[in-house]
């Protein structure tokens, strides 16, 4: 587990954005990690390859998620934001990071329609966190 002296815990989020169903990626996507205040973590560029450069976010205790019956949570949540010129922009919501662990989030871009400019409302949003009430 990455903690440092203080005891604060952390974990790593990487962004893959690609394209064409998974089969291209999407290089030079803008990535903003925000936390759950929308406070901006990082912003961030895809590479060639889609991928962001990993990023080092805060996390709780290991020990949460070894303690049956509590109400601390085993992971922090993040919001992430992909946007790129001709596509729609992507949301994804309470994607978890748990301690010491790299999280890769992969975004699927979806490439605007010819003559459609901006992605205004057409924002795609994706709950990738907590599971519904049933």
């Amino acid at each position: 587990m990455d903690q440092n002296l203080s005891g604060i815990n952390y974990g790593y989020i990487i962004v893959k954005a690609t394209t064409a169903n998974g089969a291209l990626p999407v290089e030079r996507a803008v990535v903003t990690v925000r936390d759950l205040e929308d406070r901006i973590i990082s912003v961030l560029f895809t590479d060639a390859s889609g991928l962001t450069q990993k990023i080092k976010v805060l996390a709780p205790p290991k020990s949460n998620s070894q303690s049956p019956g509590t109400d601390l949570p085993p992971f922090y949540a993040y919001n992430i934001d992909t946007d790129k010129e001709g596509y729609i922009s992507v949301r994804d919501v309470d994607v978890p990071v748990y301690p010491g662990i790299t999280s890769v989030q992969t975004v699927e871009l979806i490439p605007l329609s010819e003559g459609n400019e901006g992605n205004g409302n057409g924002d795609i949003i994706y709950n990738e966190g907590f599971p519904p009430d049933l």
